[in-house]
């Protein structure tokens, strides 16, 4: 009696060969860091990108909640009163800080939530989780965010000081390390109430909104 074929072969050489060259190039699940540090590269870059290309709609918006008086044009009239009184290159104030400020906040955010979902799997359990998903994703999403947000503040407190007082500074560097010395770490966190709340109800809102689509 022929001997039976051994299940991992598929009783063709040609075959065969296929299948090992393919598990081969079969990549390796990620986990841990390389797992999460593709998910806080991502958020990084993509946070910085889209924040950093709208610094001129935040030069314009941030004139007229500081200035309402002479800024009182809207916002297409907005631009045209910072390119005429101070030139083109206005619109860029404050872009250093704000690509670098979501830059760290993306990638605390994204690689963040990811982190605290698996924890909050581990600690429960699949099933427990599964069956609480919409709570799993709110306070894996308020956590990421919370360390986001301390990473961002320092950053964007900057970033409003540069616009609010072009000549406070010349840029991200300058500014940064003029405000700790005038006024200390304080100063970096005077508006981080605000700015979380902000990113509370936008982030973990839409979070919740998502997860029960």
């Amino acid at each position: 009696m022929a001997a039976s074929t051994p299940p991992s072969s598929t009783g063709s050489t040609k075959l065969d060969g296929l299948v090992q060259k393919a598990s081969a190039n079969t990549p390796e699940k990620m986990s841990g860091l390389a797992l999460y540090s593709r998910f806080a590269l991502a958020g990084a870059i993509c946070c910085s990108v889209t924040h950093g290309s709208l610094t001129p709609v935040d030069v314009v918006k941030t004139r007229i909640q500081l200035d309402p008086v002479t800024y009182n044009k809207g916002m297409i009239g907005g631009f045209r009163q910072v390119i005429k009184s101070e030139g083109y290159g206005a619109l860029g104030t404050g872009f250093g800080p704000t690509a670098a400020g979501y830059f760290l906040q993306g990638a605390f955010k994204f690689g963040g939530y990811e982190l605290f979902k698996q924890q909050c799997i581990n600690y429960l359990g699949y099933e427990t989780a599964s069956n609480n998903r919409t709570a799993v994703y709110l306070a894996s999403s308020a956590l990421a965010e919370f360390f986001a947000d301390i990473a961002l503040c320092p950053l964007e407190a900057t970033r409003i000081r540069l616009v609010s007082e072009p000549t406070f500074a010349s840029g991200l560097l300058s500014g940064f390390g003029k405000i700790y010395q005038q006024e200390g770490v304080s100063a970096f966190y005077s508006g981080f109430g605000p700015i979380l709340f902000k990113q509370y109800v936008r982030r973990v809102g839409r979070r919740g909104a998502f997860a029960n689509a």
